[in-house]
């Protein structure tokens, strides 16, 4: 099975076990996402202070280059949410990058990626825009853990590494505490 069928097998399963789980689950996850995806705008805002677009388009998305294994169980529920299931391009050294960047909107990028900023994106920022930019990422990495915590699929891991471990086993199934 190419890579391209796995995703799409891989999300279909996801959101196929989303929606069988108990409404309670369903609600919880909902007030999880909106925050996710609320911090991971406000880092994009600073990330755009910093003409960080302008700085990885002149370097290419160099950082961007193992970038298929980031997208995790948050991200796919955030893009099915929005009806805007990505369509990976594995030939690409990330298969969410085309020539004009990203192809994800910020709120469903992978926490790898809205979290990294390299030291010339770094540096433009000032003192009180970086203090703000960690102090986000701490929550947002917050709120990642608690997914994880919850349920199996959903650690910081891959989607695709963690169907690999998972099998056909549910995303949604209880971690272990």
């Amino acid at each position: 099975m190419s890579r391209s069928d796995n995703w799409r097998r891989m999300a279909a399963q996801v959101a196929g076990q989303f929606a069988a789980l108990p409404e309670g689950e369903r609600v919880w996850i909902g007030t999880i996402l909106p925050q996710i995806a609320d911090l991971q705008q406000r880092l994009g805002a600073l990330f755009d202070a910093a003409a960080g677009e302008q700085l990885c388009a002149a370097c290419r998305g160099a950082c961007c280059e193992r970038g298929h294994n980031h997208l995790t169980l948050a991200n796919l529920l955030i893009c099915l949410e929005q009806g805007r299931l990505p369509v990976p391009d594995f030939r690409r050294t990330c298969p969410y990058l085309d020539e004009t960047g990203c192809v994800l909107p910020v709120a469903s990028r992978p926490f790898a990626c809205v979290t990294f900023i390299c030291d010339t994106i770094e540096e433009r920022l000032s003192r009180e825009q970086t203090a703000l930019f960690y102090t986000l990422e701490k929550q947002l990495r917050a709120l990642y853990q608690e997914l994880a915590v919850r349920y199996q699929g959903a650690s910081m891991t891959g989607l695709l590494l963690q169907q690999q471990r998972l099998g056909d086993g549910s995303f949604f199934s209880a971690t272990l505490r």
